[in-house]
């Protein structure tokens, strides 16, 4: 799609609901989770032929909100209020976090040593293996959505529809758009 939204292609071309696409750092495939087979699952497309495979395979069990490791070879994901991560390829489907039912929207750094994710409506950050859960907001239910700047040095959240940054380390957030509508989704422009 081009910018102004011309151009758009359905690469998915199927009644199921497909979501949460994130492209690869190197920009030829795009993971998304999918309900293509009763339940999400993770998926990854080839960008050009539209080819797809599926990565995770569990019935009842919800795969959501993938996010590739900076260098391509990492998968981190949402599996039923858990934070997981898989190589590219779908193998080796790590638990990072477990027991707190609603972890969830992880964020990897740009350097890929640290994930940024969301953690009953506050922003978290854990080294890249899971250790060192730490909270970077807190007593606000609805904080969501980290996104990473390119230089790793502040995240951008979404709370109550409006669109907040902080430093990396969790300084008090600075609103940067009430959004009466409601924003989603922050990203940073490369």
């Amino acid at each position: 799609m081009n910018a102004n939204g011309l151009g758009l292609t359905n690469k998915t071309k199927n009644s199921a609901v497909d979501q949460s696409p994130a492209w690869s750092p190197d920009a030829t495939r795009i993971a998304f989770a999918s309900s293509r087979d009763g339940d999400f699952e993770i998926y990854v497309m080839n960008a050009t032929d539209g080819s797809v495979i599926q990565l995770t395979d569990n019935s009842v069990i919800t795969d959501i909100t993938p996010a590739w490791s900076p260098n391509g070879q990492k998968i981190a994901f949402t599996r039923d209020g858990d934070i997981y991560v898989m190589d590219a390829g779908g193998s080796n489907q790590t638990p990072l976090t477990s027991g707190v039912p609603s972890d969830s929207e992880p964020a990897w750094s740009p350097n890929g040593q640290k994930i940024a994710f969301t953690r009953d409506g506050d922003i978290y950050v854990m080294d890249a293996g899971g250790s060192n859960q730490t909270p970077l907001t807190s007593g606000v239910p609805s904080d969501s959505e980290p996104a990473w700047s390119p230089n790793g040095q502040k995240i951008a959240f979404t709370r109550d529809g409006d669109i907040y940054v902080m430093d990396a380390g969790g300084s008090p957030p600075t609103l940067l758009l009430d959004d009466p509508v409601g924003a989603s989704e922050p990203d940073w422009q490369p």
